[in-house]
């Protein structure tokens, strides 16, 4: 990388807007994705907008069978008959689950009857303004972005094959943030939902590692990736002001998506596992010296985590 680009990157803004990532894609190699995934079942969440409704398409247009997991089945109807529409592969299906509630995640993953899993992305996001808590009683940004896909890697995990790619969508939010489990938990003093959400996505890049160790030597491997700052309804809805202060400088959805893309459908990806990437190339996981989480807390968030997934083991699916 020359000087001038590093120099642009170490401004966040110029790297992580629109510019960004036109100068990050002339590196790129298209041959890469020039690829044929057909056969392949390609799972994604929170796929009926934005930067998954996106990464779907890109997926789809390579020929994957596409599922497309959705809160609201209306919504996710809308966006199934778009993608098949514009991709030209009828191979895309609709799952309603709410990654919010362990019942409904069992719920979908007994009634799945797809018998391999290739591809799972972890895209659905929430930006609260006010604390909320989830059936299960968790804050609702800990519930969506770190309990809910790690329940749902648990579930699917039998179906895992000896290729398949794992990706938590992140945000480069999490820069800013240590991992510190009981604050997650129980944010103190005024409730701040940027705040929560930046704190679950840096828990999601530690349990991408964590995973990442679990799986090792499966074939099955697992990354996470930031897509720059996009313009998709989530930024519009929960940070106006932000879309407001970046009007016309903020990536694409498909730009946001590519590196999502990328990592489900090249090879390269398929040679690690456990790493941070962004606009196809490895990112470090921390920018700032305090930001960095001792043991302690690792393994708080495992535990986290474990009790979660001996609740969906012993929940009655049948009642979601």
């Amino acid at each position: 990388m020359s000087l001038w680009n590093r120099v642009l990157d170490a401004t966040i803004v110029c790297s992580f807007d629109r510019s960004g990532f036109e100068r990050h894609a002339r590196a790129f190699d298209d041959r890469e994705l020039d690829v044929s995934m057909a056969g392949r079942a390609c799972l994604v969440t929170g796929a009926n907008r934005g930067l998954g409704r996106a990464a779907a398409l890109g997926l789809a247009r390579r020929g994957a069978s596409v599922h497309l997991l959705c809160r609201d089945r209306g919504r996710g109807q809308e966006a199934r008959d778009e993608i098949a529409k514009r991709a030209g592969n009828d191979d895309v299906h609709v799952h309603e689950i709410d990654l919010a509630s362990i019942r409904s995640i069992r719920a979908f993953v007994e009634g799945f009857d797809a018998p391999r899993v290739d591809v799972l992305v972890h895209n659905a996001g929430v930006l609260p303004h006010e604390r909320r808590t989830s059936d299960d009683g968790l804050e609702l940004t800990v519930a969506v972005h770190v309990v809910g896909p790690h329940v749902l890697t648990h579930g699917l995990q039998p179906r895992f094959g000896d290729h398949t790619r794992v990706v938590f969508v992140t945000s480069g939010g999490m820069y800013a943030k240590r991992l510190d489990v009981d604050a997650m938990l129980e944010p103190s003093g005024r409730y701040d939902g940027v705040s929560a959400y930046a704190m679950t996505k840096r828990a999601q890049v530690v349990l991408t590692e964590q995973w990442a160790d679990q799986l090792r030597g499966s074939g099955t491997v697992v990354h996470a990736m930031h897509p720059g700052w996009a313009e998709t309804p989530g930024v519009q809805d929960s940070l106006p002001r932000f879309a407001r202060w970046m009007q016309g400088r903020l990536r694409s959805p498909e730009q946001g998506a590519d590196t999502i893309v990328w990592l489900a459908a090249a090879d390269e990806p398929g040679r690690s596992t456990g790493e941070l990437w962004f606009d196809r190339a490895r990112a470090s996981i921390h920018r700032l010296p305090w930001t960095h989480e001792d043991a302690s807390q690792r393994d708080r968030l495992w535990s986290l985590a474990t009790d979660m997934v001996e609740r969906y083991e012993q929940v009655d699916a049948s009642r979601a």
